[in-house]
């Protein structure tokens, strides 16, 4: 029996917090928002593709700068993730901090598995020299992401461009995954990777920047056919195909992405905007990295961790601690963007009084 790790994150899905700062999603639309849903009733709802509906991919392909038949549609960016640990079969270089599952995943399916550390002293920047140290002839997977997870911190092109280096000399035969997922709730305009190699696959989802989590579409961009093929004939074995009724609405949201981002954009920078004046004028207790992209950021306590989660978890107010990330327990994750403003303001108060209590 494989034996997948356990993660606290399960408690984003699993418990209802008074004040949810956990989360990393910038509010949900709902299926009026999308659709007619007196519409629905007589939709058929039979398999879908195993590679997708083609005008959805089509359409995500334009976005993304690939052809149609270099997107593959999976369910969600968790399935992605899974498809490519799998079909790689082989060592995996990590680097970490980032999404939990994406490392859960190897583990779980008993690969070797190597994590790069990024700090938060160095502003998470992408530590080239040692991911170079953590290849070996052996390694088949380097899965990173940016935006970053849970800092919002954006990789540059020479980042990549010297991780796919490194990746050269040591281990030619490996891919590089980059999880994109925050890469359209950027402030200003994040590049995709997907064209930067035929090496490179990409993944994303509709779950953070356009706000419909419970629409389970994501996608892999993949340029090299014979991995195309590979993680095609994976998906239809382990789920024949995504949900049809997903990839409608997932359709219908692409038909009218510009307004939708437009408005999580505004969302958002209200939310940054309250979270910056909020670390302002807690400077003397707390430290952060403003983010690139993302309805979050990374913020480091100066010392009493414990009792400030304590105090935090009394007043009914969730954040993301460091440690679901296996970082420092002074650091936690801070979404600004699921809850309406207001009451993000609500529970940045209550923060304020557990600090200084």
């Amino acid at each position: 029996m494989r034996r997948f790790p356990p993660s606290a994150m399960t408690g984003l899905l699993d418990r209802a917090p008074r004040y949810d700062l956990a989360e990393s999603t910038c509010g949900d639309l709902t299926v009026a928002d999308l659709v007619d849903a007196g519409g629905l009733a007589k939709f058929q709802l039979g398999y879908g593709t195993s590679a997708g509906d083609p005008e959805l991919r089509t359409l995500l392909a334009a976005r993304l700068g690939v052809s149609a038949d270099e997107v593959l549609v999976t369910t969600g960016a968790g399935t992605a993730l899974f498809l490519v640990a799998l079909v790689a079969a082989g060592e995996t270089v990590v680097v970490q901090p980032g999404y939990p599952p994406m490392l859960g995943a190897v583990r779980g399916l008993g690969e070797p598995v190597r994590t790069v550390r990024l700090r938060f002293d160095d502003g998470y920047r992408l530590d080239v020299p040692a991911l170079r140290e953590a290849l070996s002839p052996r390694t088949r997977l380097v899965m990173l992401a940016t935006p970053q997870n849970p800092s919002g911190v954006a990789f540059t092109r020479d980042e990549v461009s010297s991780a796919l280096s490194a990746m050269a000399e040591v281990c030619p035969e490996a891919v590089l995954l980059v999880d994109e997922n925050y890469r359209e709730a950027a402030y200003s305009p994040v590049e995709s990777f997907a064209t930067v190699s035929p090496r490179v696959l990409t993944c994303g989802s509709f779950s953070k920047a356009h706000g419909v989590p419970g629409v389970r579409i994501g996608w892999l961009t993949v340029r090299d056919p014979e991995w195309y093929e590979q993680l095609r004939r994976a998906k239809f074995t382990t789920a024949v195909s995504c949900g049809t009724l997903d990839e409608f609405l997932a359709l219908e949201l692409l038909r009218r992405v510009d307004d939708v981002l437009a408005a999580k954009g505004a969302r958002v920078a209200a939310g940054l905007a309250v979270v910056s004046r909020w670390v302002e004028r807690h400077a003397d207790r707390v430290s952060w990295i403003r983010p690139d992209a993302g309805a979050f950021c990374c913020v480091r306590l100066d010392s009493g961790a414990g009792e400030f989660y304590e105090r935090l978890s009394a007043r009914g107010v969730a954040v993301a601690p460091g440690a679901w990330f296996g970082d420092d327990p002074a650091l936690f994750r801070l979404g600004f963007g699921h809850e309406p403003i207001e009451r993000l303001r609500e529970a940045l108060a209550l923060m304020s009084n557990a600090l200084t209590s």
